[in-house]
């Protein structure tokens, strides 16, 4: 009897263990595109410490992990618990509920360690909801090697510089066209524009989220992109067919001088086994109106957590692992992801590791992101479009953006009585 009672009381206990939680594995789970190698490994050296378990969903490249993410959230958002979000899908999964805030997480001295824009793609309405990962941007970068056979030591400042040095290039057969672009009616030319713009003083949005895209100098940045193919002729005119991809083998093959170029781009520039350039470029701050602001796009972006995740403090220990200090380093020499601490920037390993590193953390004062709005995938879409239409000179730049302009405050207006609803 006394035996009956003990085995009971045993598979009581256990049940309500179980319950609770007790003697069961945590287990994460998170998506990721197909280069999974730096992430499996740190999932496993996370489990080898913590005991927890962190399983990856892989999917191509494209708009699959956001499809599956989104699935995921409109059905409670507890198949994936953590996951990395761009800044531009901030606003957006915030005001939807999809990603949890994490501000108690975030210190004093983390803040004050961060590069400003780094921080600041994480952040919607004043609370965090992501810690930096991939805090990169897109560096200018030039050939010095061919700069040097035209007679020039340094490179240029103002954008008439580099319409002049580019032409000397090309007068001197150094080079077929000067440059590339990743011009394509895609998310890429976007981050171009951007880039360029702010570089001429422009802006996309003002505080209450009214586009300001469709006049004053932002149209001249436009013009000049237009220009620089069709009047100027420095730029490849295949470059409003081209995405980043095309524009990086141009610049590994010796095709251009001048390119923009993600991450840590010294790295794959110089590495011989993909690039005929090794030991030829060199990373400058971007080229300005007038060389007083050398803006570049940035597209940084983090870890976030899970709105329906049941293991919030064991999401946030795998982030940390992932994105701190120690293992934003990791990852930065290992695979060129490009840290958002200021610290780093001075480490003596980082340094050895990627040539560069201070003229990049000079860059990295200089960062604009793209706009922060809760529609910005509909907007983007429709406005890579009206753009690339621009270059392709099937509409006027003032037109292209006028339009543009008519279109970005339908879909405001059309999102604002969805979230009524």
């Amino acid at each position: 009897m006394k035996r009956i009672l003990v085995l009971v009381i045993t598979i009581v206990f256990s049940f309500i263990a179980l319950s609770l939680g007790f003697g069961q594995e945590v287990e994460l789970n998170t998506i990721s595109g197909p280069d999974v190698d730096f992430l499996l490994k740190r999932a496993q050296q996370f489990q080898d410490k913590t005991g927890v378990r962190v399983n990856v969903t892989v999917v191509p490249y494209g708009r699959d992990q956001n499809i599956k993410l989104m699935a995921s959230f409109l059905a409670g958002g507890s198949q994936y618990d953590i996951f990395v979000i761009d800044c531009v899908e901030v606003p957006q999964y915030a005001e939807a509920g999809w990603a949890l805030p994490v501000d108690e997480y975030v210190t004093p001295e983390m803040k004050k360690d961060l590069l400003p824009f780094a921080g600041d793609g994480m952040m919607y309405k004043g609370h965090w909801y992501g810690l930096p990962w991939a805090s990169e941007w897109k560096s200018f970068l030039y050939n010095a090697a061919m700069l040097e056979k035209a007679g020039y030591k340094d490179p240029p400042k103002t954008w008439t510089q580099f319409v002049n040095v580019s032409k000397k290039l090309q007068n001197a057969g150094i080079v077929k066209y000067a440059t590339a672009w990743s011009w394509a009616g895609k998310e890429c030319l976007i981050c171009d524009f951007a880039a360029i713009a702010a570089t001429f003083g422009g802006q996309f949005f003002d505080e209450a989220q009214n586009p300001l895209f469709n006049k004053g100098v932002s149209v001249k940045a436009l013009q000049w992109m237009l220009d620089s193919i069709y009047k100027e002729k420095i730029s490849n005119p295949a470059s409003i067919m081209w995405t980043e991809t095309e524009v990086n083998k141009a610049m590994e093959a010796g095709d251009i001088a001048f390119g923009l170029r993600w991450g840590l781009p010294l790295v794959p520039l110089n590495d011989p086994s993909r690039s005929k350039t090794v030991g030829q470029w060199r990373i400058a701050l971007m080229p300005s109106l007038d060389g007083k602001k050398p803006y570049t796009v940035s597209g940084p972006m983090g870890w976030a957590i899970s709105f329906g995740t049941k293991h919030k403090k064991e999401a946030m220990d795998f982030i940390f692992s992932m994105a701190d200090e120690k293992g934003a380093k990791l990852a930065a020499i290992t695979q060129g992801t490009v840290p958002g601490w200021a610290s780093l920037y001075k480490d003596s390993d980082l340094i050895k590791a990627v040539p560069q590193l201070d003229t990049m953390l000079e860059q990295g004062k200089y960062v604009m992101n793209r706009p922060k709005v809760p529609w910005y995938h509909d907007f983007s879409t429709m406005f890579a479009v009206e753009i690339n239409s621009a270059l392709a000179r099937q509409k006027t730049p003032q037109q292209a953006l006028n339009d543009a302009y008519q279109k970005t405050l339908e879909i405001k207006k059309n999102y604002e009585a969805r979230a009524k609803k």
